[in-house]
């Protein structure tokens, strides 16, 4: 017993002094996804202009992918993001959506209003700790697609995500021009998203 004693003693002494010649590297690695090179690739396979939106530096993207959910049959763009508060916002986009495929993007939760957005009107709907912003296929003006915005940050980072993914509609990754068919109802000459002003309703 002395001698296995004295063993495991002189084993964990060898191991702690080598990890001591070779301590962890003082170093944080954050990631950080190119947003804007993914939504290029996801052009070429989407059918409509996969949107990136133009955040600020502060905002890290920790994933940006073209996936294809079989259980639902909806092929999805999405994105994440971690805020400048540390907390979490993201996007999925698709021009198949179908009522069980909104349903599992939103983990059920229910409706709790609508919230206007530069004249643009998002459905709500929240969990204890979750927020979902659904801009439906029939109330955008710009391609047609439905795009689910969730995560669990501030309002006010809320409000800054749903203007820069408006802004980013119908914004061909691959060039940075309008795609076809993506002008304003209105005749005026802007695409929906660049309005002068935001304005945000419960």
């Amino acid at each position: 017993m002395i001698a296995m004693l004295f063993t495991v003693l002189l084993t964990a002494g060898a191991v702690a002094a080598f990890m001591a010649m070779n301590p962890e590297p003082d170093t944080t690695y954050e990631r950080d996804e190119d947003v804007a090179e993914a939504a290029r690739g996801a052009a070429e396979v989407a059918g409509y202009a996969p949107i990136a939106p133009d955040l600020t530096e502060e905002w890290t993207a920790n994933y940006a992918r073209w996936e294809v959910r079989p259980e639902q049959g909806v092929p999805v763009w999405e994105a994440g993001y971690v805020t400048p508060s540390d907390t979490f916002i993201g996007f999925a986009q698709t021009d198949e959506a179908n009522p069980t495929w909104l349903t599992a993007e939103t983990d059920g939760a229910p409706s709790s209003g609508a919230v206007e957005v530069d004249d643009v009107e998002f459905e709500a709907r929240e969990t204890e700790d979750r927020q979902y912003y659904i801009l439906d296929a029939e109330q955008n003006p710009v391609d047609d697609t439905t795009v689910v915005v969730s995560g669990d940050a501030s309002e006010e980072d809320f409000t800054f995500a749903l203007e820069e993914v408006l802004d980013a509609l119908g914004e061909d990754p691959r060039d940075g021009s309008a795609a076809e068919g993506t002008e304003d109802s209105a005749g005026d000459g802007t695409s929906a998203g660049q309005q002068p002003s935001a304005d945000t309703r419960v």
